[in-house]
């Protein structure tokens, strides 16, 4: 049993941005855990692959969570140990043997990928103590012509190829929804050009058929056959190209959060936030985070690359006619509150696809970070094994 992290309760987000500039350095992960109405940051990412332990922060995002009793009560401070085990079943009842009471039954499942269970503070010197186990094995990646691919699950199993947004990676974007899916697909997370773990991108103004052309060539050499295909934002323009390009090697589509009709206005709200003065100024965590993901020495570069790509998205639109000519059983998805994008494009695509579903999230912005991961994973799960 070792220290795996220390749990701190924060009441205001401001607290997190002192342990950044305490730490020098931006959390690794933020994770929401709905179920428990918090929202998570975790620092160090050493608790597994190194000797040092984690630190967690977690902040109520509704007024019943136990966090916002816990900070109601006691102020924001320490709020638990975590101490990370092998077999977690075995611990509980070594633990309940030795007269110290679990403040649940069962295993839950908890933020980082972990099950967990907490111990009563009264048996344990009024800590909070939790007990942890990892149940992930850690993903294979490979690469292939400079993309970055993270492969997990059963082999064998249906491959389902994830494309993360721009600016995004697969773990920094869409690893979550991967877990959920890696127990009944064998998924394929894969890294766009010039993003996370892929190569840097040569051309300082990329297209939509540079995107489309490597995701087909670097998918093809796992020799998998077709795929169901998931993407976000960018990625999902990426899939709707696979769909029209090589519908051979896909079976289902669904995308989410995805624009493929752009106007000038559009272009003019995403690129502004992306302007790397004004990130830094204005959102100096999104930018470390930007250099952490994609490299220190190429994100700036990065972003003007996706800075020129959108600027020229309303003379690449995908046509009505096109996106007809998806063939495939296609989910499209979105939320009702993207800052970027009109419902209107999600309804677009529903009625250009001949074969197409509508789903639209009530209250939900544009970060793939902000959906719900059990509900949202399991409805794209059921629709892509259909």
């Amino acid at each position: 049993m070792t220290l795996e992290h220390v749990g701190i309760a924060i009441a205001d987000p401001a607290h997190a941005a002192l342990f950044e500039r305490l730490l020098a350095s931006a959390p690794y992960k933020a994770e929401v855990v709905e179920r428990e109405g918090v929202q998570t940051l975790f620092f160090g990412d050493g608790g597994e692959a190194y000797a040092a332990p984690k630190m967690e922060l977690l902040e109520a995002i509704r007024e019943d969570s136990p966090i916002a009793t816990y900070v109601s009560k006691r102020g924001p401070g320490l709020h638990h140990l975590a101490f990370e085990v092998a077999n977690l079943d075995a611990e509980m009842d070594r633990v309940a043997a030795l007269g110290i009471r679990l403040l649940a039954d069962a295993p839950k499942p908890g933020a980082d990928g972990k099950r967990i269970v907490f111990l009563h503070p009264k048996d344990t010197a009024g800590v909070l103590v939790e007990l942890v186990q990892s149940v992930r094995p850690a993903p294979e990646w490979t690469e292939v012509g400079g993309v970055a691919m993270q492969l997990s699950g059963p082999e064998g199993a249906l491959p389902l190829l994830v494309l993360h947004g721009a600016l995004g990676s697969t773990e920094m974007e869409t690893d979550r929804l991967i877990r959920v899916w890696e127990r009944d697909f064998r998924v394929i997370g894969m890294d766009l050009p010039g993003h996370g773990r892929s190569a840097p991108l040569e051309t300082p103004s990329p297209a939509w058929s540079r995107f489309a052309t490597d995701a087909i060539t670097a998918y093809e050499s796992l020799k998998l056959g077709p795929a169901a295909v998931f993407g976000f934002s960018m990625g999902g323009g990426v899939a709707l190209g696979l769909a029209l390009r090589r519908p051979d090697l896909v079976t289902r589509l669904a995308v989410h959060g995805v624009n493929v009709q752009w106007d000038r206005a559009e272009v003019e709200a995403m690129v502004g936030p992306m302007d790397v003065a004004t990130m830094q100024a204005a959102q100096p965590f999104w930018a470390r985070r930007l250099a952490e993901v994609h490299g220190a020495d190429r994100w700036q570069a990065l972003v003007a690359q996706m800075i020129a790509f959108t600027r020229g998205l309303p003379d690449a639109r995908m046509t009505d006619a096109e996106l007809a000519q998806i063939a495939v059983p296609t989910l499209v998805s979105a939320g009702d509150a993207d800052r970027f994008f009109d419902v209107r494009h999600a309804v677009g695509l529903y009625r250009a696809i001949p074969d197409a579903r509508l789903r639209v999230i009530p209250g939900l912005d544009h970060p793939i970070q902000g959906v719900e991961v059990p509900t949202f994973a399991a409805g794209i799960r059921d629709f892509l094994r259909a």
